[in-house]
This record gives structure tokens, C-alpha cells and sequence, in this order.
């Protein structure tokens, strides 16, 4: 009976380490997918920026890509990084500092990101879009 109390004991200790260990892998994930989305935006690499869109076919992604190839980026300062209570969303407010390249004036634009993870295809996805710089 001792036996038994401390195999089922075991058995939900490893069940709750493999939900650890999901969630844990989830977060990784998101941690490699905005940082990568992190350096597209830093580099003003805003084709790339839009290949983390869940929506790719959204009619917008295109005027707006090209309206975003007229600035530069010079800082991505994350400010704000808010996970839901199951880590499938997570809000994340990055500051942006950029310039119109035909112009001298720093801006910084608040970017408010919202990331949701697709449990089929174990990504995130941003759902928020780009920055809107003007």
C-alpha cells in the first residue's frame, strides 16, 4: 500500500513537472520570437517585422510596410511584459524611438504589442500589428 501512495505521489509530481515544463517552453518560445521581432524592428526591417503577423493577409500589411520603409529606428526599449494567467497571451509595451529619414526629428512611439500563442503550431504570433509611426 506505502508503494502504491508513493507511485501515484511520483505520478503527480511528473504531471505538474511537465506543466512547469510547458509553460516554460512556451515562454522560451516567446522570449526567442520577440526577440527576433525585437531586432526586425530595430533594424527598420519591417518585412520581416510583418512575418510575425497571425494575419499575413490582411490588406493593410502592405500600404502599411511601405509607409513604415520611410522611417529609422534608433532604440526598442521594452517597457511593460504582462503574461495572462494560462501564458497564452502576453501584452508587451515596447517604446520605439525613430526618425523620418528625410527629417531630423526623434520621435518615440509607445508600441503596444499583444502576442497570443497557437497551440496547434506551438508559435506566437503577434495579433496587435506593426508600430504606427507618423
Amino acid at each position: 500500500m506505502a508503494a502504491l501512495k508513493s507511485y501515484i505521489v511520483l505520478l503527480i509530481l511528473l504531471v505538474a513537472g511537465c506543466a512547469s515544463v510547458d509553460h516554460l517552453s512556451k515562454l522560451d518560445k516567446l522570449e526567442q520570437t520577440t526577440d527576433a521581432y525585437e531586432n526586425s524592428i530595430r533594424w527598420s526591417d519591417w518585412d520581416m517585422g510583418a512575418s510575425f503577423i497571425k494575419d499575413k493577409m490582411d490588406p493593410e500589411i502592405g500600404p502599411q510596410i511601405e509607409n513604415l520603409k520611410q522611417f529609422s529606428v534608433t532604440a526598442y526599449t521594452v517597457k511593460t511584459f504582462v503574461p495572462s494567467d494560462d501564458k497564452s497571451k502576453v501584452l508587451i509595451v515596447a517604446d520605439v524611438q525613430y526618425f523620418k529619414k528625410n527629417g531630423l526629428i526623434l520621435k518615440t512611439y509607445s508600441h503596444r504589442q499583444i502576442w497570443e500563442y497557437d497551440e496547434e503550431k506551438e508559435t506566437w504570433y503577434l495579433s496587435s500589428g506593426l508600430p504606427k509611426l507618423e
